[in-house]
């Protein structure tokens, strides 16, 4: 009897720690999450309107086709029908607006589907989604995104905001990872948006996300850093993204969001923030302890297939059904960027 005794009086005890402990870094973690923070904002058009250069290029266009359409005068014309005609702005009649507007979905369609993974985590209908939910962990809700969701009375600058400084409205941090779009021009962010404005309202409550145990740990120590606290905000971001060419240009402008699983450098390792039962990330440098013997047709087949040179499969955590809709000219300018980064072994920083 007395061994139970003292049985029950140590499991107590751990039962007690254990709730103290979860209850400090809930605490702490709660803390993080109720911060507010401050940055200074520019509102971004949306969608955004065209440039200076695709309206010259659009006159140019229309001018040449309606110069070929327009009639020849024959050789024994009158004075008055030989008269040139007073000339016209090719544009005239065009609705620029609404033909930005086409543009801006038609690229935000592109982004949704190669490199803004918004859909992975608040569904496919933006209405939003249960992106973890256990005891241990906790719960981690993504909300609905649409225009009867958490974003219905966004305006612009709450958009740039969120998206590039993971900060809601009200100041305080969002958990979502901001630090894999935080790179994105003006125009990415605004086409993003026109995108999911564009989709049809979805009208579905999510609960709000709660603490576990092993959350709360992350959050309070870091593991699962906030964007809020740990990016630029500000450095000046592009207006206008790299045209889509094979270049080193773009490649760059791409490998800011591979950068999120696989490091600064490139050299892969323990994915932070991400789930521990994952797999380290591999090496993307051209180091022998990655990419170093990796034709770009390897690389084109691993990142449209998911299979790498020696016919192995590549994780599912690598994000291949988005990497596959990447287009050819933006995979070999991701290669020709990852050519020329710093050569690392496997997991170093």
């Amino acid at each position: 009897m007395r061994v139970l005794k003292w049985v029950g009086i140590v499991l107590g005890a751990v039962v007690v720690l254990a709730i103290g402990i979860f209850l400090y870094f809930k605490s702490a973690a709660q803390a993080k999450l109720d911060q507010t923070y401050e940055v200074s904002v520019e509102p971004i058009p949306i969608p955004y309107p065209l440039t200076d250069g695709e309206v010259e290029a659009l006159r140019k266009k229309r001018g040449a086709e309606q110069a070929v359409a327009a009639p020849t005068p024959s050789a024994d014309a009158g004075v008055a029908e030989a008269e040139p005609a007073k000339a016209v702005d090719p544009l005239e009649g065009v609705d620029l607006k609404e033909l930005a507007k086409e543009r801006a979905l038609e690229r935000g369609k592109h982004y949704m589907a190669s490199r803004a993974a918004c859909m992975e985590c608040h569904g496919e209908d933006f209405g939003g989604k249960v992106v973890v939910e256990n005891p241990v962990m906790g719960s981690w809700i993504a909300p609905n995104i649409t225009a009867k969701g958490k974003t219905k009375d966004y305006k612009p600058v709450d958009w740039v905001r969120l998206i590039r400084h993971c900060i809601k409205p009200d100041g305080r941090p969002a958990t979502m990872p901001c630090q894999d779009f935080t790179w994105f021009s003006d125009q990415e962010i605004s086409d993003i948006v026109a995108y999911i404005k564009s989709r049809p309202a979805v009208d579905r409550q999510m609960p709000d996300s709660t603490l576990g145990p092993v959350l709360a740990m992350l959050i309070a120590t870091g593991k699962i850093p906030l964007g809020a606290e740990e990016l630029d905000h500000k450095t000046p971001r592009e207006k206008l993204p790299p045209r889509i060419a094979a270049t080193v240009e773009l490649g760059k402008h791409l490998g800011a969001t591979c950068s999120g699983c696989h490091g600064a450098g490139f050299a892969g390792g323990e994915i932070v923030g991400g789930d521990p039962a994952w797999p380290h990330a591999r090496n993307l440098t051209f180091h022998e302890t990655g990419l170093a013997k990796w034709s770009l047709d390897d690389f084109k087949k691993a990142l449209r297939e998911g299979i790498r040179p020696d016919g192995t499969k590549i994780d599912k955590v690598m994000p291949t059904p988005y990497t596959s809709q990447l287009k050819d000219a933006e995979i070999e300018a991701l290669y020709m960027f990852l050519q020329t980064v710093e050569k690392k072994p496997q997991g170093a920083h």
